[in-house]
């Protein structure tokens, strides 16, 4: 129990972390007056998180209600136990009180027909003595064990009410981001044609890096028939041992920034405007900070930089038989055919004039199977 309230508590600092990230992009895309597609999936992305969080304060305080009544019914045993010691207790005293009258210890001492007996004697007076000695002590320890049980139930009851006072707040929070999320809806649903010029335009986009990446498969796969009788994209023993390094590191792979909040999931999805439309994506959009650095998420080799009509440039760097996508940066720091390491800087990720928005597009493949990122990136 302890350490699944560890672990929530953990978890609930990181999701607070994420809600402060959403508000900080959130702040420097409302400089600009309209609402935006951008606004309004950061917007929900938050709202999902703040939704996590009001769930894990709920776990909380079911773990806390059980910590409880635990606590309460150890209280319930110790009161039981003290009283019935202090009973106990009580009868010696009295015993010993009555005996004082009846018996002389000097004079059952002296009666003794000999010393081993009179020997006998003194340690069982000793050992009744100690023993009222013994029980008072028990009665005190456990006097102070009762006070610490009530002391820490008083505790856990306050963090109760505190955490039933913060899921209260963030569920007000939350009601107001719903509110929020439904004007931002209505005003976005009256510029249908200029969201559904951006989804062509992001089909282009997405059409011209599958086309390069099968460009750089297909070239891979002419190189590999030339050196080895072997087929298959990551044919060579350098790119089989990069392959496999790469797929060990599952899900423990590092972000391609150093702070970001997914804003656009992977696969189809209903667009959150249009109505009937889905929006079908080849990776994951990541909002960050301007002037957000961007870094290769292992080492590899720079198979491809692409600039796009709009000027953004995208970023192909092969992992043996993977191969991760940057896409919408402004500035790029590499070259075709580097080498580059984890963490690497590629670039900056280019930011909206016009939403005052920072979003890279990330993308991963397996030769020309695309693959979810987010289940091959670190977890938060």
């Amino acid at each position: 129990m302890a350490q699944e309230k560890a672990r929530l508590q953990e978890r609930k600092k990181l999701l607070l972390k994420e809600i402060q990230f959403s508000n900080k992009v959130l702040e420097q895309t409302k400089k600009e007056k309209d609402v935006s597609f951008h606004q309004l999936k950061t917007l929900k992305q938050k709202i999902a998180i703040r939704a996590q969080l009001i769930r894990t304060i709920q776990k909380e305080v079911l773990y806390i209600n059980e910590e409880i009544q635990l606590n309460q019914n150890e209280k319930l045993h110790l009161e039981l136990e003290l009283d019935s010691l202090k009973i106990n207790y009580a009868y010696l005293i009295q015993q010993a009180y009555k005996s004082r009258k009846h018996f002389n210890r000097i004079l059952f001492l002296f009666s003794s027909r000999d010393f081993q007996q009179a020997y006998k004697r003194v340690s069982y007076m000793r050992q009744i003595s100690q023993y009222r000695l013994s029980q008072a002590d028990i009665i005190s320890a456990k006097q102070t064990e009762l006070e610490n049980s009530i002391m820490i139930l008083k505790k856990r009851k306050s963090i109760k009410q505190n955490l039933i006072e913060n899921k209260q707040r963030e569920y007000e929070t939350y009601n107001k981001e719903q509110a929020q999320e439904a004007i931002s809806l209505a005003v976005l649903s009256e510029k249908e044609k200029e969201l559904k010029r951006s989804l062509e335009n992001k089909k282009f986009q997405r059409k011209k890096i599958q086309k390069e990446i099968e460009r750089i498969i297909a070239d891979e796969l002419k190189k590999v028939s030339k050196t080895s009788a072997a087929i298959g994209f990551a044919s060579t023993p350098e790119a089989i041992k990069l392959s496999n390094s790469f797929s060990t590191n599952k899900g423990g792979l590092p972000w391609p920034v150093s702070k970001g909040l997914i804003i656009s999931k992977f696969g189809k999805q209903k667009h959150p405007v249009l109505a009937g439309v889905n929006i079908e994506n080849n990776g994951i959009e990541i909002a960050t900070e301007p002037q957000g650095l961007c870094r290769s998420i292992f080492n590899g080799t720079v198979s491809s930089v692409i600039t796009m009509p709009n000027g953004t440039k995208v970023v192909m760097i092969r992992h043996g038989e993977y191969i991760s996508v940057y896409s919408n940066l402004g500035e790029v720091y590499i070259e075709k055919g580097q080498e580059v390491v984890t963490k690497e800087n590629i670039g900056i990720i280019y930011t909206s004039k016009q939403e005052g928005s920072t979003v890279i597009d990330f993308q991963l493949w397996k030769s020309s199977q695309k693959l979810n990122p987010e289940l091959w990136l670190m977890k938060k």
